[in-house]
Formats: C-alpha cells, sequence, structure tokens
C-alpha cells in the first residue's frame, strides 16, 4: 500500500480520554455529543475509552454514522491464567480498534517493545485494528518485532516526547519529517499525529500529505470542544486539499 494510498481514505480523528472519565461520566459524554454530531462525508470518529465504559458506549454509539469505538489498552496474552488482564478476544462485539504502545503505558507500566509487539498480534488474531503509538526514537525498535501480516491492519500513531506530554504542538516541519519517515518504514500504513492538536491547528496538521488524521487528548475531554474541533475541520480542510 502506497503513501498516497492512505491519505485517499477517511480523515481519522480520534479521541483518547484517557482515564479522566468514569463510566458514568463517558455515558453522558456520548449522549451530549449525540445531540450536536453531524456525520460529515470523509472523517472516521474513533472514541478511545476505558474498558469498563466500552459495552455501555456500544450500545450509544451503534447507529452513529462514522463513529467507532477503540480500547486503550489491550493484553499482550490470550485468554487463560493472567490475573487482570483484558484478552484482546473479549473486545470483539464492543470496539473496532485498540491503542497499543501509549507513552504512558511504557512510562508508568514499563510496558517493552515486545509486549506491544505482543498485542498488536492478539489484536490482528480478534479482528481488531490495531494503532501502535510511537515516538521518535522508537519508531524502527518498535516495528522490527511487528509480524508482516500484522502490518496489514496496523495504524501508527506518532506521538512525540516533548510534545504528548506538554500538550503543545509540534512545528509542522518536524512532525512532517517524522511522520514522512514513519509511512516510508512501513510501507505505507496510514499515520496519525497526536500532541498538543486542538482546533486552531488541526488543519495545518491534516494538510500534511502522509498524515492520515489526528489524536486529541485534552481537547476531547469536553463534547462541545470536541464538536467544535469537528466543525473546524469541516469548514476548514486542508490546504491545497
Amino acid at each position: 500500500m502506497s503513501v498516497k494510498e492512505t491519505k485517499d481514505r477517511e480523515t481519522i480523528i480520534l479521541a483518547n480520554w484517557k482515564a479522566n472519565l468514569s463510566p458514568a461520566q463517558a455515558e453522558k459524554w456520548v449522549a451530549d455529543f449525540g445531540r450536536l454530531y453531524r456525520p460529515a462525508a470523509g472523517k472516521h470518529i474513533i472514541l478511545a475509552v476505558p474498558f469498563l465504559a466500552l459495552p455501555a458506549l456500544h450500545s450509544l454509539t451503534r447507529d452513529m454514522t462514522n463513529v467507532f469505538l477503540a480500547a486503550q489498552d489491550v493484553s499482550p496474552f490470550p485468554p487463560g491464567g493472567y490475573t487482570g488482564a483484558t484478552p484482546a478476544a473479549w473486545l470483539q462485539g464492543v470496539a473496532d480498534y485498540v491503542l497499543i504502545g501509549h507513552r504512558e503505558r511504557r512510562r508508568y507500566f514499563h510496558e517493552t517493545v515486545q509486549d506491544a509487539a505482543n498485542k498488536v498480534s492478539e489484536a490482528v488474531a480478534a479482528g481488531l485494528h490495531p494503532i501502535l503509538c510511537l515516538t521518535d526514537a522508537e519508531i524502527t525498535r518498535h516495528l522490527a518485532p511487528v509480524d508482516s501480516a500484522d502490518l496489514e491492519r496496523l495504524i501508527l500513531a506518532y506521538t512525540p516526547n516533548d510534545a504528548e506530554a506538554l500538550e503543545v504542538a509540534r512545528s509542522r516541519e518536524l512532525v512532517i519529517a517524522s511522520v514522512r519517515y514513519l509511512a516510508e518504514a512501513s510501507g505505507g500504513r496510514p499515520v496519525l499525529y497526536g500532541g498538543g492538536v486542538n482546533g486552531d491547528n488541526v488543519a495545518d496538521f491534516l494538510s500534511i500529505p502522509e498524515l492520515s488524521g489526528v489524536m486529541i487528548a485534552r481537547g476531547s475531554i469536553d463534547p462541545a470542544d470536541f464538536i467544535r474541533l469537528l466543525h473546524k475541520v469541516e469548514r476548514d480542510p486542508a490546504p491545497g486539499s
């Protein structure tokens, strides 16, 4: 798959709530979002939500056009004797995507490159689309152990250490260089950018030819703010698009 083909796909706007919303708050978020949301052609909305909220939110979003759910993590092991784990097979029917290797999982939970590769394999085996998060230093290391067959379902998310930690967007030029390298190194897999993306800069980032979408963290906690960002993308299409 070529880099051009990834750009021809729908634009992905991913909201990662992290551990900011309880299950009850998550249900209210979706209810508020549903009253304001109007589907737009070419936009693919993914909500990355905690495990406990997935079943209820699946019921609330199943009839929303172009809205999909992602788990925020998954076990690197199949079902079995792994206390506290959530196997990928259990996510079938309630999620289409799963975040893997997020910087916070590596930093606070000491997950390794091999852990991430195992999670990718488990997700693919369960029919999910893994979204593998990478920083500058880990691009090649994280891709190396991923099975070539698993790459066919993989989406990559570039989250630079400095921008993600501070919620300040990196310069467009630096993002272009990293995203271009990542797209080429992965054989043209879809690439997202996350780190300080907001309504003021989202259209500018989406104008990067190799970028297939963006990840929103802080700007997705309030559904009204997230809706405004979506409207901004619709009103201000990427330059040259």
